[in-house]
């Protein structure tokens, strides 16, 4: 039976209210002192929801917690008249109805948690609306429609990039930053960014992603320090892999393409909605999925669809799953481009949707949720296979899976077993899912903005090392001496 073999290292969604907040920390102290807080936004725009994710960073012990999250579809932006972009499922989009879009949401996620925007340290856009583009500069656009969409709820713009000087930072969270001594050069967690183009139209989504991993395993009891491999399965797939050079590891890998759009496609023939996701149809089901399957069944179907996935290492193509590609720039960082697609970019979307109908009309709609779970599992093997088989997977390096393609139903329990039969190990240890990594991911880009550093519990450097700050300025002085001759 599933799960009996495994106990997977989940880190579930637990929202904590504003002020229940600041009883936590100071009982942890053990007495009342104030104990300073950054709160950072994420506001996502991606192809099938639309999130703002309010987190609040303890800065003495670097735990971040989540404080509200508002979620809503991102059809709800539909306005074809003006459009300048497109989701996976051709949704078309304005600039000015996702500004609009982007307002209501941050603007509902604020007021449910009791906070102003005002009361917002930062915050931090990303998208993973990317299919309409044909080169991965053109996403630039997508972000700048999310700046308006910040503006318009009251957040200034000097909240929504890194500040210059420790006098740009609000007062009372001064005294912990580092900046008179350190600057922020790029490395988020520890890790470095690929340098000139981007190698994929959702780059930022995989930097937050890895980031965001990096601290949510600290609340599983995991050091997932570099090197380590980060998988955010959205509707379109992002993520790394980095290594364990210090003081900053390399990002060495970087995923592309499909994710959840391909369990959209299989159940789109299946529920009644517009624009449909495996949201729409788990909805109202979850009685009915709950229904005994053939484990036999469920996999002669995952074999039938996966006759039509693309897994692999990209080098020839300006476009993988509807999100392009920049193979060009990813060759000159030494990074290898791993995709996944729906036959060649999405086309054989189309056909996997057939095949969802059949399975609910011979077997019956709860195999489709079994059937999602298994393939989910075996793509996430046989991504990991690629890397391998690419060289990138160094000696220890650590698994992380985010995203509701990634993490929701058994696919824990079935990514596990899985991975252990690929490495003949058992991997419970090994592999960390988390909800909304990449809200995670958000706050930690803040605090290295800020230079909110701790040393005493770090988040960059190599599993098992300590602090690498003092690598870091001994690099920095010597970089700074390099442009100063």
């Amino acid at each position: 039976m599933i799960g009996k073999r495994h106990n997977p290292r989940i880190l579930k969604p637990q929202r904590v209210s504003y002020s229940d907040l600041h009883y936590i920390l100071r009982l942890s102290r053990g007495d009342l002192s104030f104990r300073p807080i950054f709160i950072v936004a994420s506001v996502e725009l991606g192809n099938s929801t639309t999130k703002a994710i309010l987190t609040a960073t303890d800065i003495k012990s670097g735990r971040t917690y989540v404080l509200n999250k508002a979620v809503r579809m991102t059809r709800e932006a539909l306005s074809p008249d003006d459009a300048f972009c497109h989701t996976l499922s051709n949704v078309k989009l304005s600039e000015r109805s996702i500004a609009e879009h982007v307002r209501r949401t941050l603007e509902e996620c604020t007021h449910e948690a009791g906070i102003s925007i005002a009361d917002l340290h930062f915050v931090v856009r990303s998208t993973g609306v990317t299919a309409c583009f044909s080169k991965v500069e053109e996403v630039a656009g997508v972000i700048q429609a999310l700046a308006k969409g910040c503006m318009l709820a009251g957040v200034p713009p000097r909240k929504m990039v890194s500040p210059m000087t420790v006098d740009n930072i609000p007062e009372e969270l001064r005294p912990f930053s580092k900046m008179d001594r350190t600057y922020f050069d790029g490395a988020v967690a520890g890790n470095l960014p690929p340098s000139g183009e981007p190698i994929v139209g959702n780059e930022m989504e995989g930097e937050l992603v890895t980031a965001g991993m990096k601290e949510a395993a600290k609340w599983v009891d995991v050091d997932f320090r570099n090197p380590v491999l980060s998988l955010d399965f959205g509707t379109t797939l992002a993520g790394r892999i980095t290594d364990d050079e210090l003081p900053y590891g390399r990002v060495i890998g970087s995923f592309c393409g499909l994710a959840g759009a391909i369990p959209d496609a299989l159940v789109s023939g299946v529920v009644s909605e517009e624009y449909p996701t495996m949201l729409d149809f788990q909805e109202g089901r979850r009685r009915r999925l709950l229904k005994r399957v053939n484990r036999k069944v469920v996999r002669d179907h995952v074999d039938e669809i996966m006759e039509h996935i693309f897994i692999g290492k990209v080098s020839n193509r300006d476009r993988v799953g509807g999100v392009p590609v920049n193979p060009g720039a990813a060759q000159k960082n030494n990074v290898v481009l791993i995709g996944v697609d729906a036959g060649y970019n999405c086309s054989d979307l189309p056909k996997i949707a057939e095949i969802g109908e059949e399975i609910a009309r011979n077997d019956g709609e709860h195999y489709i949720s079994a059937v999602v779970d298994e393939l989910s599992a075996f793509i996430v093997e046989r991504l990991v296979e690629v890397a391998i088989e690419e060289g990138l997977l160094l000696k220890n390096m650590k698994i992380g899976i985010t995203g509701r393609a990634g993490i929701t139903g058994d696919k824990p329990f079935i990514v596990l077993d899985r991975l252990s039969t690929l490495f003949g190990r058992k991997m419970d240890e090994e592999v960390v899912f988390a909800d909304d990594g990449l809200a995670r991911g958000a706050a930690v880009l803040g605090r290295c903005m800020h230079q909110f550093g701790t040393p005493e519990n770090p988040i960059g450097g190599v599993q098992g090392g300590g602090c690498v700050m003092g690598m870091r300025l001994k690099l920095q002085r010597k970089q700074n001496k390099q442009r100063a001759g």
